[in-house]
């Protein structure tokens, strides 16, 4: 898969997030944690491929890390925010 395909595989499930985690998962889907271990594996491979937006990608670092940690909590709210931050930095555009 390139790193394009890539990106909006990430963006989708960013989007995702942004509404259904952690509760509120279909009764098809793989549910929180598949959805979580596609994250986590998605920028694992995107993030040593990234060349030019260096410090963007330190900021989705750290709010990969903060939506976690909220979702773990408990925080939806707080981990929804984390998700839309991430979709409106418009991770399918990094190079």
């Amino acid at each position: 898969m390139s790193l394009r395909e890539m990106l909006a595989d990430f963006a989708g499930q960013i989007a995702v997030a942004t509404s259904d985690a952690p509760d509120e998962y279909p009764e098809w889907s793989d549910g929180y944690e598949a959805h979580m271990a596609d994250i986590k594996g998605l920028w694992a491979a995107i993030r040593p491929q990234l060349k030019r937006d260096l410090e963007q990608a330190e900021f989705i670092d750290g709010k990969l890390l903060e939506m976690f940690a909220a979702f773990d909590a408990g925080e939806k709210d707080k981990g929804q925010k984390a998700a839309w931050m991430l979709y409106n930095a418009e991770v399918s555009k990094l190079q």
